[in-house]
């Protein structure tokens, strides 16, 4: 069992409803996310058997191209090996009034509740067992230069005739700067069209009208009557199709950093609550909602040691 800690600056629904958020590249605090080297990346693609990505709205390109046009329907969900990193509780723990969820994850196995995969429909792998997208957490690369700038065969590329261009999508979000490396971290990489609940502005902003009609009639779409923002539970549609065609209307709208895309997390997979030094959350504040609804729910709170720079945990 791998055990995995998310940084909070507040619980939000995590622990009430099990929802995380699954963060797009506007949402993202690196400019340097999904950056690689495009020389180097054409370069390593002329010597795959298909020298060229196909975009299904788009049709032929290279690789470079396919990544650049696709990295906006990707998200990601950073967790951390370390749970005591003083840095990280300052920048991502609100000070440390926020919280930590503990998160485990078995088996290289996906940490969601039923995790929506059509990947045929959603991405360029030619079958499930060749996505990258399967709701694992992997670490982290760390490095000065960018991807493929060293490393272009350091990789085996032999399957990416099947896995298809989505393989170098995804490898992009997985490299950072070696500046980040205290951060430890350990990440999902998922398609937005992923997402089991998406929240957005408005019902107008969706551009599709027939796709508009259909979520004003549906009774999984939640509006706000006092502020007009728009909650669509992907995860209680039971038309795969249908899912598909509403996440990707959904998906041009992640450019707006006010788009919140979110998953669904395995109650069994969320096992600790770590509250904050300075955060005034009781245990009963987290308790009696889904995390604990299969299982025990460990709550901790931070205290100072007396000796060190560091922190220390009582159970509560």
């Amino acid at each position: 069992m791998k055990q995995l800690f998310k940084y909070l600056p507040e619980p939000r629904n995590l622990f009430e409803e099990g929802f995380i958020r699954l963060s797009q590249m506007v949402a993202l605090n690196d400019p340097f996310e999904a950056s690689f080297c495009m020389a180097s990346l054409e370069q390593l693609s002329s010597h795959f058997d298909e020298s060229n990505a196909y975009d299904l709205e788009l049709g032929k390109l290279s690789f470079s191209d396919y990544v650049q046009k696709n990295m906006h329907h990707i998200g990601v969900i950073s967790f951390s090996e370390n749970k005591e990193n003083l840095l990280m509780w300052a920048h991502y723990a609100n000070e440390h009034k926020g919280v930590i969820a503990g998160v485990s994850q078995f088996d290289e196995r996906s940490i969601f509740y039923k995790l929506f995969r059509a990947d045929a429909l959603i991405n360029t792998s030619m079958a499930e067992e060749f996505s990258p997208f399967d709701g694992v957490a992997k670490p982290v690369s760390y490095r000065k230069g960018l991807r493929y700038r060293h490393d272009k065969f350091d990789y085996d590329y032999s399957n990416i005739s099947v896995e298809g261009a989505d393989r170098i999508l995804y490898e992009v979000f997985m490299q950072k700067s070696d500046e980040w490396i205290y951060e430890q971290e350990h990440r999902v990489v998922l398609r937005l069209e992923q997402a089991d609940r998406v929240i957005i502005d408005k019902l107008q902003d969706v551009e599709n009208e027939p796709i508009r009609k259909l979520l004003a009639a549906n009774p999984h779409v939640k509006i706000d009557q006092d502020t007009g923002r728009c909650s669509i539970d992907l995860w209680m549609f039971d038309d795969d199709s249908l899912r598909v065609a509403v996440a990707m209307s959904l998906v041009k709208l992640s450019k707006k950093p006010s788009t919140i895309f979110l998953m669904r997390l395995c109650a069994s997979s969320i096992n600790n609550c770590l509250i904050g030094l300075k955060s005034s959350l009781k245990k009963q504040d987290v308790l009696g909602g889904y995390a604990n609804s299969v299982g025990y729910l460990d709550v901790w709170k931070a205290t100072k040691n007396s000796d060190y720079y560091s922190l220390e945990f009582e159970e509560i």
